[in-house]
């Protein structure tokens, strides 16, 4: 089919002519429809840019059906409070009064929090009291001696010429060897002051250092305290009392009695921080040994051969007794052993002028000793001494890495109430006084030990299961 011209004219095609004609009105059409889906809003999603995807948390809150009789509740304001930090955490919290800034028609309301006082009226809310885990092994706890209050007090420490005569001629009588010169160290005399503290009645056993050297381990005692050894054994010493089988350390029934010898200062230092203690200051030693009248023995002025264990009388066997063997020698507060027996590990590093420079400084409070120092204190004398070192006044002094059989120690424990042993007389102006310093050289005599060693030992019984004395 062909169309005919417009016009009437058969010469020429007519189509496009009939083609323009349709292409108007649908143009006119497609613009007219387009504008109705616009005015509607229903524009394609493909032709507007694809929005970023948005996540809706809901929490759904449940709560009991109400009442429908019940009368509706005022409106309230929810207010949102950050979380209080742990320093007020105990403290009562109230609602904050909100104050509205600006009213919307959605019904919802901005608020400003200001913040109000707890009332002080309020209780205090109770906090739980954490008591942190005793790091003390139980077999050690259960192992340890018993202690006796000694209560704090102002004392006088050190001894007078006058005193040490008197002694010396007595070590003279009973054909001792004794000189002046020994107790050059223990001058002069003066005055310290000391908290109170616990002190061990007995002097620590065999028994209890070898159930130390177990809950510690194998080979511990080579240089398992503070980095040097803690005592010999058999393996290092044949004279060494202590049996070590490569896992288990043991002592032979009696001895287990025994005050603990060979041990070095290190070894007692480490025991007696195992079991949650410490060892005593000098002050604190002689305080203990001297009460407050201030005592040349433990038991007081006059020595008596039947009160201590030295080497007087002269037939008397070589070796320490079991702990608390005289009982009528014990000091003032019930304290054992405080004169021979073996001599004490106590905590001061040693120096000869110490008592001088702590004289010309007051009166000094908990003093602890020279800062440093190559020896260590002795305290009480020992078995294998004549009474002369067994006075309380008097100060020994060694390497606190050698392995002696005429040394032991005892443990000192801060009382947790002080109340609870005494008051102490302590004058508030002193202190500070004592400020420990490093000893000066003597040019004259800088290597010397005034309080020389007791005698060479004597021969050794080891027999110690069929004998009362061993060392």
């Amino acid at each position: 089919m062909t169309y005919r011209a417009i016009g009437g004219r058969r010469h020429r095609s007519a189509a496009w002519q009939w083609s323009l004609i349709g292409f108007i009105p649908g143009l006119l059409c497609g613009v007219i429809a387009m504008f109705a889906v616009l005015l509607e809003g229903t524009l394609p999603q493909y032709l507007l840019p694809t929005p970023e995807p948005q996540v809706i948390e809901m929490h759904i809150v449940m709560t009991a059906t109400e009442d429908p009789n019940a009368p509706t509740p005022a409106p309230q304001f929810i207010v949102v409070t950050a979380t209080p930090d742990a320093a007020s955490a105990s403290q009562p919290v109230t609602i904050a009064q909100a104050t509205p800034l600006q009213d919307a028609s959605d019904g919802i309301v901005s608020v400003q929090v200001q913040p109000t006082d707890a009332p002080t009226d309020a209780p205090p809310i109770p906090t739980a009291t954490s008591t942190p885990a005793d790091s003390v092994p139980e077999v050690l706890i259960l192992i340890r001696s018993l202690t006796v209050s000694i209560p704090g007090g102002t004392i006088t420490m050190g001894t007078t010429p006058v005193e040490v005569t008197e002694a010396v001629n007595a070590c003279t009588r009973d054909d001792g060897a004794c000189e002046a010169s020994y107790a050059f160290d223990s001058y002069p005399a003066h005055e310290v002051a000391v908290d109170s503290f616990l002190m061990e009645i007995t002097e620590v056993t065999f028994d209890q250092y070898v159930a130390f050297l177990n809950v510690r381990g194998p080979d511990t005692h080579v240089n398992g305290c503070a980095g040097f050894p803690c005592i010999q054994t058999q393996n290092e010493s044949p004279d060494a009392p202590i049996i070590f089988d490569g896992a288990i350390y043991s002592i032979g029934a009696g001895l287990r009695p025994h005050p603990v010898y060979g041990v070095t200062y290190y070894g007692a230092l480490e025991y007696c921080q195992a079991t949650g203690r410490r060892l005593p200051t000098e002050a604190e030693w002689e305080r203990a040994a001297r009460a407050d009248d201030g005592r040349i023995y433990p038991w007081g002025n006059r020595w008596d051969n039947a009160l201590a264990k030295t080497n007087r009388p002269l037939d008397t066997p070589p070796g320490s007794f079991p702990v608390g063997s005289y009982p009528s020698g014990a000091s003032f507060y019930g304290v054992y052993d405080m004169a021979g027996n073996v001599a004490e590990w106590v905590s001061d590093w040693y120096g000869e002028r110490h008592y001088e420079e702590r004289a010309n400084q007051g009166v000094a409070v908990n003093p602890k000793g020279p800062v440093a120092g190559q020896l260590k204190v002795l305290r009480g004398g020992s078995w294998n001494s004549v009474p002369f070192f067994s006075r309380t006044v008097h100060r020994q002094a060694e390497d606190p890495k050698s392995f002696q059989r005429w040394v032991g120690f005892r443990c000192v424990e801060d009382p947790l109430n002080l109340d609870a042993i005494g008051d102490s007389d302590l004058n508030p102006a002193t202190l500070g006084l004592d400020v420990p310093v490093e000893p000066p050289e003597s040019d004259a005599n800088a290597n010397a030990q005034p309080t020389q060693p007791p005698p060479p030992e004597a021969s050794r019984a080891d027999e110690s299961d069929a004998s009362n004395s061993a060392g």
